[in-house]
């Protein structure tokens, strides 16, 4: 039994949002916007308790700015699918696990400040009306005017129990004879499910665990107070270990309990003796012939000591108490808990002692069946990467995905590192992004992306497994993506951006390396699926052919297609073929639509150079100076060498194509904000701000 899809509505940050749960899910996306309220509305719904004024979302007045206070009937609502459940999970769930998935909500209202719990129960037509009766001349009659439409139901006489009545319905619900019988109750009250004094039939079902970033990590790890995660680990084992040596000991000194009773008991009487027979003989005057007497009482006796725990981490032969490790071996150490949290059957086939008497069959069929009973673990982590070196986030994610492939395990993150964005669970990615004041999410399948990109899934794979997790991954956080053909053109637009004091960075773009325009497709494709704004740069190439391959070259086949002309059409065939799928937008530099061999273009929404960046670079003197004063040519590739000369070159004798394709990728960024609405018309004057004092 494991989560399919969660739908959250008015909670925090979230307006509504419904999202599909894979085995391994990582929220990622704009700060803000409702990532870690996922994490906490699954809190909420598995553990309970009263909400806040605070946790109610709150939108925002377009024109005036000002927060809108909730309206008074509005409603908090979780609701969360299961699906994959196991014949026992259905034994469970009772009359909420007879259909393919089950589906349970719980809601809050802010007028009426308390919770309920709903789900979608199966059960027998009409069964409903009679389960809520409890006054014998309401359910009897009721049963028997339900058994002359439905004679299958057993005949239970003239005066059945409300039990006997219940137990009639439910076997009668249980036949799959009459599955398709069974009609759907949306919204009936389930409340028992999930326990009222601890006891929680959910929790059998699914043990979920949250690990907030804000929390101190060594009361997680070193402590078993209610909610720690060494609790979840062995809470449950110290409280079975502690009463069954309490109950061995008992049994052990059960003489010396008894005397110490009887010893407490006489002493006691012996010591209230005088004052009876002092109350008595004033109460003789007051009341004839009565007598007090005084009882003593010893109370069933058991010893009062619990154990506690404390977590020692010895590294390099030092030891000591894991509140005084630094943060990065804390978290290491509560990692290596929640792999162990996770129940398997070797952890149940150590605590199965043989019963007397028992044989091997029976042995075997106890533990199938304690094996059963093994909950669904479900790890929530916020922020899984904080205090972690990059390459313990690297292994740490490696580890979580691992751990999801488990039978009974899901890990649902939220997290700003692209180290958790794994090649083997992109499908599990899911992207928040704010449009206004509501939250949005987006996701992307391999199918999805090949169907936009035109190319089959294994080409998106293999991009993926290439691309998971790098610096391409970065653009899943960004508020805007710009693709470019090679590691020269990020540097030298990077460079040219910071000297213009407009750095990409500081407005939330990212510039990614694709490694050629025939490889743009695919990676466009993923960012546009993940809700990523994505500006293109590419080369047509026009001249490239007759630098690679001089007329003189070719003068040895006057009767074949040239290698400059073969070099030439593919060049052309490619670009064209970019420019197909390129929204057309008004040109900012130069002529759209784009031909082959026309003049550099910019536009609102991609810039394409006529041939390649370099021959832009070729037209700006103070650069080609700068970079023959380090020793290097034009066309060198050496990225660090194009970085220092644009550092070391004037802005003023610049081409302008180049400034034009910065500005229109700043341009880009702020359209692109502008449209969902995301930020307010001063911050993004802030953001210039900033972005000019750089």
């Amino acid at each position: 039994m494991r989560i399919a899809r969660i739908e959250i509505s008015n909670f925090r940050s979230i307006k509504h949002i419904a999202i599909h749960v894979e085995p391994y899910t990582a929220l990622i996306g704009t700060n803000g916007a409702g990532k870690s309220a996922v994490l906490y509305a699954l809190d909420w719904f598995f553990r309970g308790g009263p909400l806040e004024v605070s946790d109610v979302h709150r939108s925002v007045d377009a024109k005036s700015g000002e927060t809108i206070e909730p309206a008074a009937e509005t409603v908090v609502e979780v609701a969360v699918i299961f699906t994959d459940l196991s014949p026992r999970d259905r034994e469970r769930l009772e009359r909420y696990g007879r259909g393919d998935d089950a589906t349970f909500k719980r809601s809050w209202s802010l007028s009426a400040e308390k919770d309920k719990i709903v789900g979608n129960a199966l059960q027998g037509p009409g069964f409903a009306d009679i389960r809520v009766m409890s006054k014998v001349g309401e359910f009897r009659p009721a049963y028997k005017t339900l058994r002359a439409t439905m004679p299958e139901l057993p005949d239970l006489g003239v005066s059945p129990s409300k039990d006997q009545v219940v137990d009639a319905l439910v076997d009668w619900e249980n036949d799959t004879v009459n599955s398709a019988k069974l009609i759907s109750l949306d919204a009936d009250d389930a409340s028992h499910m999930f326990g009222f004094t601890g006891s929680s039939v959910i929790r059998q079902c699914v043990q979920m665990v949250l690990v907030p970033a804000a929390t101190d990590i060594s009361d997680q790890v070193n402590g078993v107070g209610k909610g720690s995660t060494l609790n979840d680990l062995i809470g449950t084992l110290m409280n079975t270990a502690t009463t069954k040596a309490k109950a061995e000991w008992k049994e052990k000194h059960s003489d010396a309990i008894a005397e110490l009773a009887t010893s407490m008991s006489t002493s006691v009487l012996n010591s209230a003796g005088l004052q009876s027979d002092r109350v008595n003989d004033k109460l003789k005057s007051l009341v004839p012939n009565s007598l007090v007497e005084f009882t003593a009482t010893v109370p069933d006796w058991t010893p009062t000591p619990s154990a506690i725990v404390r977590t020692d981490v010895t590294i390099d032969g030092l030891r000591n108490d894991v509140s005084r490790q630094g943060h990065g071996v804390q978290r290491a150490v509560l990692i290596a808990m929640l792999h162990a949290l996770v129940p398997d059957e070797a952890l149940v086939k150590a605590g199965h002692e043989p019963l007397e008497g028992e044989d091997e069959d029976e042995a075997a069929e106890r533990l199938k069946a304690a094996l059963s009973d093994l909950p669904h673990t479900l790890i929530c982590i916020e922020e899984p990467e904080i205090y972690q070196h990059p390459i313990r986030a690297r292994a740490f994610a490696r580890v979580l995905s691992e751990l999801s492939n488990s039978q009974n395990v899901q890990i649902i993150m939220a997290t700003h590192s692209p180290y958790f964005t794994r090649p083997e669970q992109f499908g599990g990615v899911r992207r928040f992004c704010l449009s206004g004041c509501e939250t949005l999410t987006c996701a992307a399948s391999l199918s999805d992306v090949a169907k936009v990109a035109k190319c089959s899934e294994d080409q998106v794979e293999k991009i993926v497994q290439k691309r998971l997790p790098t610096t391409f991954a970065e653009g899943f956080f960004a508020d805007a993506a710009v693709l470019l053909e090679g590691d020269t053109d990020v540097a030298v637009l990077t460079a040219i951006a910071e000297k213009m004091g407009k750095p990409f960075d500081t407005v939330g773009v990212c510039l990614i390396d694709v490694s050629g325009k025939t490889a743009i497709a695919v990676p466009h494709a993923i960012m546009t699926q993940l809700g990523v704004p994505v500006y293109v740069v590419c080369d047509s190439d026009y001249l490239n052919a007759e630098l690679k391959y001089p007329q003189s070259q070719d003068a040895e086949k006057p009767n074949n297609k040239t290698n400059r002309e073969m070099a030439h059409g593919s060049h052309q065939s490619a670009t064209e073929k970019v420019v197909s799928w390129l929204s057309d937008d008004a040109a900012v530099s130069g002529n759209v639509p784009y031909g082959f061999g026309d003049p550099s273009v910019t536009s609102g929404r991609y810039t394409i150079w006529n041939n390649d960046i370099e021959s832009e670079l070729q037209s700006w003197p103070s650069f080609i100076a700068a970079l023959a004063s380090g020793g290097f040519s034009l066309r060198c590739k050496n990225v660090l060498a194009y970085r220092a000369a644009v550092i070391d070159a004037e802005l003023d004798d610049m081409p302008a194509s180049l400034g034009a394709a910065v500005d229109a990728i700043g341009s880009f960024f702020n359209a692109s904000i502008s449209k969902s609405k995301v930020a307010a018309p001063d911050l993004l004057a802030q953001v210039s701000k900033e972005a000019e004092e750089v």
